[in-house]
């Protein structure tokens, strides 16, 4: 299990290797440093990496379903880290920083998909799925996502009934998000891309 050390004092006495520490983090922590690590240890952890895909396979979900997607997401840590995944997946997102940014961003703009946090200021997600679903046209309805920290039983049958699409909890893994952005571009198929 990799190890982190948070100090505020030096550590140069300790010996690192002999403790198996992964990293070292000096007090005050700095979010991106602490952002940095966690990045490295969730990447390290678990089964060897796979081989790396090829350049020409990298982002082939993207090039087999481009789709405009807007990322609704309050907390810098949580959007960075969803911004990064889709970068992994070929793809770009706007960005609104609560619900009733979302809701403005989808009446002036045709987003395919909507990756949309559960628990954000202002206005939820859940509620901002609702306007959403009731001020647009059947055929200008994007593709809804319910990202949250809540994995209790009923959790996902709120967001479903809230109008959302999918669903994917956080933490947010590639191939959790991976599987559902496919389901959204599967879903969309017939109905043209707003990413032209």
């Amino acid at each position: 299990m990799p190890v982190v050390i948070l100090s505020s004092v030096a550590t140069r006495d300790i010996d690192a290797q002999a403790l198996s520490v992964f990293v070292t983090l000096s007090k005050p922590i700095k979010i991106g440093a602490l952002y940095d690590a966690l990045l490295r240890i969730f990447g390290a952890a678990g089964a060897p990496p796979a081989e790396p895909k090829p350049a020409a396979m990298r982002h082939t979900l993207a090039e087999s379903y481009p789709l405009r997607i807007l990322l609704a997401e309050d907390n810098l840590v949580n959007r960075k880290l969803a911004l990064r995944l889709l970068q992994r997946l070929g793809y770009e997102a706007d960005v609104a920083e609560d619900g009733q940014q979302a809701v403005g961003m989808v009446r002036v703009t045709a987003y395919d998909v909507v990756l949309m946090d559960v628990q954000m200021p202002v206005l939820d997600g859940l509620e901002a799925t609702r306007r959403i679903r009731s001020e647009l046209p059947p055929d200008d309805q994007p593709y809804i996502i319910a990202m949250t920290a809540n994995a209790m039983a009923g959790d996902r049958e709120v967001c479903l009934d809230a109008g959302m699409n999918g669903y994917v909890s956080k933490p947010i893994q590639l191939a959790e998000l991976d599987d559902a952005i496919e389901a959204a571009a599967v879903a969309r198929r017939g109905v043209p891309s707003a990413a032209f």
